[in-house]
């Protein structure tokens, strides 16, 4: 892979619909936008990388302290629960599960360059144990809800999906001449 040239590195050089560069460095109000080239970028001294580029100086990791929160999206942690993952290799199939409530699904990071601090973080989301399956499924990878009774227990189905309030917004969003929402 060919090295990026530094104006197309650079934080402040934007690519323009007419395929020449413009430079903001100065402030992003239409006065302060000056056209650039790549012979000007070279020796501009204000060059900031809008890519983190290593070597770097990391003076500090900072962890953000695991937040884990059991009793969220009004159900506490160990409720029982049904749970249709959203994967073809479950066949539409509805399973019996508990909440675990908010898990981490995965590690974040970001790095401010300014003071050389590299933060570590997580991303969680409601999580699902499905003894049949003998694994966790996540919230964002199935349909689920609690069960509150004996009356609930039933499969979730294509029409409950559909009837889901943003299932319904993004239908109609496809089709617009379609007036239900």
């Amino acid at each position: 892979m060919a090295q990026e040239k530094k104006i197309e590195r650079c934080k402040y050089a934007f690519l323009h619909i007419k395929g020449d560069y413009h430079c903001v460095q100065a402030g992003w109000e239409d006065d302060k936008v000056a056209p650039t080239d790549e012979e000007k970028c070279e020796k501009c001294s204000n060059f900031k990388s809008r890519y983190l580029e290593f070597p770097v100086t990391v003076n500090n990791i900072e962890h953000e302290k695991l937040k884990y929160n059991e009793d969220t999206w009004h159900c506490k942690m160990g409720a029982l629960v049904k749970v249709r993952p959203c994967g073809e290799e479950y066949g539409k199939k509805t399973y019996l599960g508990f909440y675990l409530g908010d898990l981490p699904l995965c590690i974040t990071g970001s790095f401010n360059r300014e003071k050389g601090i590299y933060k570590v973080g997580t991303m969680s989301n409601p999580a699902i144990y499905v003894p049949e399956l003998r694994k966790i499924v996540f919230g964002c990878e199935s349909w689920w809800e609690e069960i509150q009774s004996p009356d609930e227990i039933k499969d979730i189905t294509d029409d409950d999906i559909s009837n889901v309030w943003y299932v319904k917004l993004v239908k109609a969003m496809e089709n617009p001449e379609q007036k239900e929402v």
